[in-house]
């Protein structure tokens, strides 16, 4: 019997097949059972463990009418392979705060898909930290529809061994003066693997429109492999758009800084590759979900 495949994570706009980058592919199977989560607009935050069984599904339903707010906060532990798919609605002048902690075990797979659509001065906050000892394949497409809407995206991840971390984020900008911030921080160790791909469209209509992204990524090993495809798309003139990518390493310098002070070139390392991860930690207000963050960052450096 034929193994069977899953397609995900696609560019919008193709780029050079030699860079194997257009898409992500990955053995799937399509056996496992379905739940769907409702959530609503409610005073208090609302908290969610996300698990399942082998190649179970889960869909998350957030939605919002006029002027409501709601935080959502997920934790994603307990699988072997698990596609979840959250679906947002934004309505006219609401705002929802989503954070997704993801957390692999060995020989485990998640494909995490957000699909987004933001009425007018409306806006989506999103905070993801990725982590663990298995693959993710994340992807995010957001439609920024009504005028004035927002998208603002702050991701943190830690890849190791020889775990593999796949992104797409897509960010389709339709209303006037809409705006989209995407900053995705995060390190590579051993002979971990990392494509992160970043698209802004500006759609013809989109006057005043502003979108930017940003990547830092700290390459810890030899062996590691770091693929970075920022896109801007444009079909209207009255807009701005800026993209970059800071790709390092550990200079002597700053070896010689922790070396001085007793610590040395491992513990350097994981004290670097906390960092992306603790800052996101450091923007939520929400005593649990920072322990989600912590506790996770201990059993995968462990």
């Amino acid at each position: 019997m034929s193994e069977m495949k899953r397609t995900v994570n696609a560019l919008p706009s193709k780029t050079w097949y030699w860079l194997k980058m257009n898409d992500a592919v990955l053995p799937w199977e399509e056996e496992g059972g379905s739940e769907t989560i409702q959530v609503e607009s409610k005073n208090v935050p609302v908290f969610l463990q996300v698990s399942g069984g082998n190649y179970e599904k889960k869909q998350i339903e957030i939605s919002t009418k006029e002027k409501e707010e709601v935080e959502v906060y997920m934790q994603y532990a307990d699988f072997s392979h698990l596609e979840a798919l959250t679906k947002i609605h934004v309505g006219k002048g609401s705002r929802v705060k989503l954070v997704q902690v993801m957390k692999t075990g060995k020989e485990t797979s998640l494909i995490n898909r957000i699909e987004t659509k933001v009425e007018e001065k409306g806006s989506l906050e999103l905070y993801q930290v990725m982590l663990g000892q298995g693959n993710i394949y994340g992807e995010t497409l957001t439609d920024l529809v009504g005028k004035e809407a927002s998208f603002d995206a702050d991701l943190g991840y830690l890849v190791q061994d020889e775990e593999l971390l796949d992104i797409n984020m897509v960010v389709n900008h339709f209303g006037e003066e809409t705006r989209s911030r995407i900053k995705a921080d995060g390190a590579l160790k051993d002979k971990a693997k990392k494509v992160f791909r970043g698209t802004i469209d500006f759609k013809k209509g989109s006057v005043g429109a502003e979108g930017e992204e940003t990547e830092t990524v700290l390459m810890l090993g030899d062996d590691v492999q770091n693929q970075t495809i920022p896109v801007i798309l444009c079909s209207e003139e009255t807009v701005a758009g800026s993209h970059g990518a800071t790709i390092g390493e550990l200079d002597e310098d700053t070896l010689f800084y922790f070396e001085s002070r007793g610590i040395g070139k491992k513990e350097a390392e994981d004290i670097m590759a906390r960092a992306a991860i603790d800052r996101i930690g450091r923007l939520l207000s929400e005593e649990k979900a920072q322990e989600w963050i912590q506790d996770g960052l201990k059993e995968v450096l462990s």
